[in-house]
């Protein structure tokens, strides 16, 4: 019997050590920012590589938050497009330039999505960063800076969903290297459906409808949703750790 509880903790471990792996490894494509700093301005460059020996058409975005320290200015650009990599290729997606000073906090962030929208890849790159250890920044005024919040809607109502989610989450103070997206699919007829990814795994879906406190309840809901799913990964953590 004891033989036998063993094995099962043992398989708990293996399971629970591929579920952390598979979270965040992307085995399809690699993304990778590339920079070149020359004074106070930064070349950006954002890379694709095909790790596949097929053809894989993909679609992505380069944004960059950028926050002024002394005197809280903030802004944030972003490029997108679409393109169809070549068996193990690599090529460059989107270029771009940032000006830099002493007092600037920047996140450079690529993001990769297949047909389907689902992040496959990402890349980050931080400069001026307060927390080393979390290589984020911390949110003191509403900047993507818990974690990062992407906004890839297309409509008014989802960009209103979207800010009522990002507010319900930033309360929530949860700090994770992890990307969330907001992600809106236009449907039948006039109505669109919102989804909520933690990196590539949908946490929430739904139609949307122009009802504020249908979108508040939404947002709210889905915001628990990420929290729990946080909590688990931390669970899980502590388990491998007490193993």
């Amino acid at each position: 019997m004891k033989r036998f509880l063993i094995k099962i903790v043992v398989l708990l471990f293996y399971f629970n050590i591929q579920l952390l792996t598979a979270q965040v490894v992307y085995k399809e494509v690699k993304a990778k920012i590339d920079i070149e700093e020359i004074e106070n301005t930064l070349s950006v460059a954002g890379t694709v590589e095909n790790l596949k020996s097929e053809f894989k058409n993909i679609s992505f975005k380069l944004s960059v938050f950028k926050k002024n320290k002394s005197n809280s200015n903030k802004s944030s650009n972003a490029q997108d497009g679409r393109v169809t990599l070549e068996p193990i290729q690599k090529i460059t997606l989107s270029k771009t330039q940032i000006n830099k000073s002493a007092e600037d906090q920047i996140i450079i962030l690529l993001l990769i999505y297949d047909e389907d929208n689902k992040i496959i890849g990402k890349d980050r790159v931080v400069f001026g960063e307060e927390d080393t250890n979390l290589g984020i920044l911390k949110p003191k005024d509403g900047l993507e800076m818990v974690g990062i919040v992407s906004n890839d809607t297309k409509t008014k109502l989802g960009n209103d969903f979207y800010d009522l989610f990002y507010n319900a989450y930033s309360k929530l103070k949860l700090n994770s290297s992890k990307i969330i997206s907001v992600q809106e699919e236009l449907t039948f007829g006039r109505t669109t459906k919102i989804s909520i990814y933690v990196d590539s795994e949908v946490i929430e879906e739904f139609i949307a409808k122009p009802d504020e406190d249908f979108l508040k309840y939404m947002a709210e809901t889905a915001a628990a949703k990420v929290f729990k799913y946080f909590k688990n990964i931390e669970k899980q953590n502590k388990f491998i750790t007490q193993y």
